[in-house]
């Protein structure tokens, strides 16, 4: 069996899970060119909850000065190694809750991470760092999303979840909190075709809480690639697999208060 992460997202400062990300796929070019857009200038950037970067390097050459926070050492580590020659970017260690924003800054991107985040002291803080009506831009989703195995591959993930004792939550049916703290602005999708060895597919999934060696325990997470190189072989071509990412793009202005559904 294996454990849940807790609220703080502890299995993000485990070595193999940082470099596992390594293996997940890059977001679309037409997302950083949508960024770029949405961008009220190109001074300074925040990416928060940065990982290992990968908004942040791809952002880079477009703004004077980028600021790439998150609390764990490891996806730093990472971040700094794929970043390295953009000397524009600062990468600092620090829980978001905790950090000073020190702004003005003219966009602030959050990849995947805003639900590890506490909205009520974190947007009020993005509020007063971002210039007058620069955006905040929540981005997720880099996992396959399309392919002629999908389904088989959600009931892999399904079906070992529930054997760690969890139950399967679709995100799609739940709105998360930390909307009531953003008045948004737009929601955009864009998809990408990903083209990797199997290996790679399985190595990230490794990256993600759930799934990480750590908390797996070694026999279940060795049991957990088998199922899944099976199910990946049956449509692969020389060790190779194709499918389809889609990433959402959430465009608001953060709140010093909630939304009030009511008013």
């Amino acid at each position: 069996m294996f454990s849940s992460v807790g609220r703080t997202g502890e299995a993000f400062d485990d070595p193999d899970v940082a470099a596992c990300y390594a293996c997940r796929p890059p977001y679309p070019p037409e997302l950083y060119r949508r960024l770029l857009e949405l961008a009220s200038g190109r001074g300074r950037l925040l990416d928060l909850g940065c990982g290992p970067g990968k908004l942040a390097i791809g952002l880079a050459s477009h703004f004077e000065r980028v600021i790439a926070i998150d609390p764990s050492e490891p996806m730093l580590r990472v971040a700094r190694k794929l970043g390295a020659g953009h000397e524009n970017i600062e990468w600092v260690r620090a829980r978001a809750e905790e950090t000073t924003l020190d702004g003005p800054f003219d966009l602030a991107v959050i990849g995947a991470a805003i639900h590890w985040m506490r909205p009520e002291i974190v947007m009020p803080k993005l509020k007063h760092a971002l210039r007058p009506g620069a955006p905040l831009a929540l981005v997720n989703g880099d996992e396959p999303s399309a392919a002629a195995w999908i389904d088989a591959y959600r009931a892999h993930l399904i079906r070992w979840v529930e054997r760690g004792g969890g139950t399967w939550r679709d995100p799609v049916r739940t709105a998360p909190a930390y909307l009531d703290w953003i008045d948004i602005r737009s929601r955009e999708s864009f998809s990408s075709e990903v083209d990797q060895t199997v290996d790679d597919l399985i190595e990230a999934e490794h990256s993600r809480a759930t799934w990480s060696r750590a908390a797996m325990g070694v026999e279940a997470a060795s049991a957990f690639d088998g199922e899944l190189r099976g199910i990946l072989h049956q449509h692969a071509v020389a060790g190779r697999i194709s499918y389809r990412t889609d990433t959402t793009l959430t465009v608001g202005l953060p709140r010093s208060k909630p939304n009030d559904p009511q008013a």
